[in-house]
């Protein structure tokens, strides 16, 4: 059965014009300010904007207090961990669109503040048979994964996307296909990336948004 948790994030318009409601910034072009709220011994799937400052794990790390270890999702949906004092080949590049789970220690972490900016003009492509933790922008449409498997497969072609998995706080997933149980169509929480396991693949993926 899936597990939910509420995450608790600011999220304010730092370009442009914006009009925040119920916690979603409406507009196009639009910058961030995101505060995630991870509870102790959790972790989080967090998106990143596709415009950020980040270029290795390190970074992102030391800018997320209360954070112990990020992970990388890799395409054979194994791990890359990067922690204080693991080894410097564990130290992963921050892929434009790509989200990391974020493991809280014992305080647990609700005083980052994650900022950046939407890219617009950029697609997302998959290669076939295998994974990618997908960043969901901030303002994007979908509410549950349904409707992104649908647009995925809708966008890129039938059979493009075999599945979508919510990594979820105790570190067990959530699987959404098509035929699944209706309990296993996760919510696209706010600020939460999502692991898009593909099948023949596939380029050009705009991914709608407010």
């Amino acid at each position: 059965m899936s597990k939910h948790r509420t995450i608790r994030g600011l999220v304010a318009g730092l370009l442009g014009v914006a009009l925040l409601v119920s916690g979603m910034v409406v507009a196009s072009n639009m910058g961030f300010k995101f505060v995630p709220d991870i509870p102790a011994n959790s972790a989080f799937n967090l998106s990143l904007p596709w415009n950020n400052n980040y270029t290795k794990g390190s970074e992102l790390l030391n800018d997320l207090p209360g954070v112990t270890r990020l992970q990388k999702f890799n395409p054979d949906s194994t791990f890359t961990d990067w922690f204080v004092g693991a080894s410097p080949v564990q130290n992963f590049d921050v892929i434009k669109s790509e989200a990391y789970i974020a493991n809280a220690g014992s305080s647990g972490s609700n005083t980052a503040v994650i900022v950046g900016s939407h890219d617009p003009n950029f697609t997302l492509s998959f290669n076939p048979n295998e994974a990618f933790n997908a960043s969901a922008p901030y303002h994007q449409t979908y509410t549950k994964a349904n409707e992104l498997l649908s647009d995925l497969n809708g966008q890129l072609g039938s059979g493009a996307v075999s599945r979508l998995q919510k990594f979820n706080a105790d570190s067990t997933f959530t699987d959404w296909f098509v035929g699944a149980s209706a309990t296993q169509n996760f919510n696209m929480d706010l600020g939460m990336g999502v692991i898009v396991i593909t099948g023949n693949g596939g380029s050009g993926f705009a991914w709608p948004h407010y």
